[in-house]
C-alpha cells in the first residue's frame, strides 16, 4: 500500500511538473504577427524615426505576445529575410503610433523589402530588443508573413475593467467591461473613415455565460492597430469574432473573417 501510495505521489508531481512546462510555455515570449501591410510607404512616414523623408519604403508591423520596452527599439534589433536570399536591416524601427500604455506591443518597421519582384518571408530578433520585464527577445523569429494584397486580422485580445488605467474616459458609463483588440496592422473603415456602426455591428462578442452580443462602442479610434470594444454586459468576454470586409488597413485591404479568445489578465 505504501508503495502505491509513493507511485501515485509521483505520478501526480510529475503531471503537476508537466503542467507547469506548458504554462510557462504558453507565456514565453512571441511574434505574433508579421504584417507587410504597405508597399510604398508615404515617404513622410520616416518621421516616425525622425528621419527626414524616403520614399520606395514599405510598412511592416511586427507584433508581439509581450509589451515592448521601448528605449531598447532600434533598426538594427531586427533582421528581415526576403524571397531573393538578401537579409535587410530596417531603415526604421519605432512603437510609433501605437504608444498608449496599454498598447506597445507592435513595432513597425520601414525599409526597402519588396526590392524588384522579392517579397519579405521572415524577421528575426537579432540584437538588443528587450520586454518591459527586461527579458531579451534575441532570437524569436516570425516565419510566416501575411502578404501585401491580404487585409488585417485579430491576433490578440485582453479584457480590462472598463475603467483600468490607461482605459480612463474611452467607454461610456453603461460600460461593464472593456476588450483591447490588437490587429495585425493599422484599421479603419473604408478609404480610411472612421470607424462607425457598421464596423461596430460586424464585431461579435461570445461571453462565458454563452450569450453572443455586439460591443455597445468602439473606441481608441486612431490609426493604429487597436481597437477598444466596449462591452455593456458583465459576464465575461471569451472570444471576439469580425465578419470579413469591415476592418481595412492603410493600403484599404479589407479583414478576412477573423477571431481570437480573449484572455483575461487585465482584470483579474
Amino acid at each position: 500500500m505504501k508503495l502505491l501510495a509513493i507511485v501515485t505521489l509521483l505520478c501526480c508531481f510529475a503531471a503537476a511538473l508537466a503542467q507547469v512546462a506548458v504554462d510557462e510555455r504558453e507565456q514565453e515570449a512571441r511574434i505574433l504577427s508579421v504584417y507587410h501591410g504597405l508597399d510604398p510607404l508615404p515617404p513622410r512616414a520616416t518621421a516616425l524615426c525622425g528621419l527626414p523623408p524616403v520614399g520606395g519604403q514599405d510598412g511592416m508591423p511586427v507584433t508581439f505576445s509581450v509589451q515592448i520596452d521601448a528605449e531598447t527599439v532600434s533598426a538594427n534589433a531586427f533582421a528581415v529575410e526576403i524571397s531573393s536570399g538578401e537579409v535587410v536591416t530596417p531603415l526604421c524601427a519605432t512603437l510609433r503610433p501605437a504608444i498608449e500604455p496599454l498598447e506597445l506591443r507592435t513595432v513597425l518597421l520601414i525599409g526597402p523589402f519588396s526590392p524588384e519582384d522579392a517579397v519579405p518571408v521572415g524577421v528575426e530578433i537579432v540584437a538588443g530588443l528587450e520586454d518591459r520585464s527586461g527579458n531579451s527577445l534575441i532570437g524569436l523569429r516570425g516565419e510566416v508573413v501575411t502578404p501585401l494584397s491580404s487585409g488585417p486580422s485579430l491576433v490578440f485580445a485582453e479584457r480590462f475593467a472598463p475603467d483600468a488605467a490607461g482605459l480612463e474616459g474611452e467607454c461610456p458609463e453603461e460600460s461593464a467591461q472593456a476588450v483591447l483588440l490588437t490587429w495585425e496592422g493599422g484599421v479603419t473603415g473604408p478609404q480610411g473613415a472612421d470607424l462607425a456602426e457598421t464596423q461596430r455591428t460586424a464585431m461579435t462578442v461570445l461571453l462565458e455565460d454563452g450569450d453572443r452580443v455586439n460591443p455597445i462602442l468602439l473606441a481608441d479610434d486612431d490609426p493604429d492597430n487597436h481597437v477598444i470594444a466596449c462591452i455593456a454586459e458583465s459576464s465575461p468576454a471569451t472570444r471576439v469574432t469580425v465578419e470579413a470586409g469591415f476592418f481595412h488597413d492603410p493600403g484599404d485591404d479589407p479583414n478576412p473573417e477573423t477571431g481570437i479568445d480573449v484572455i483575461a489578465t487585465g482584470i483579474e
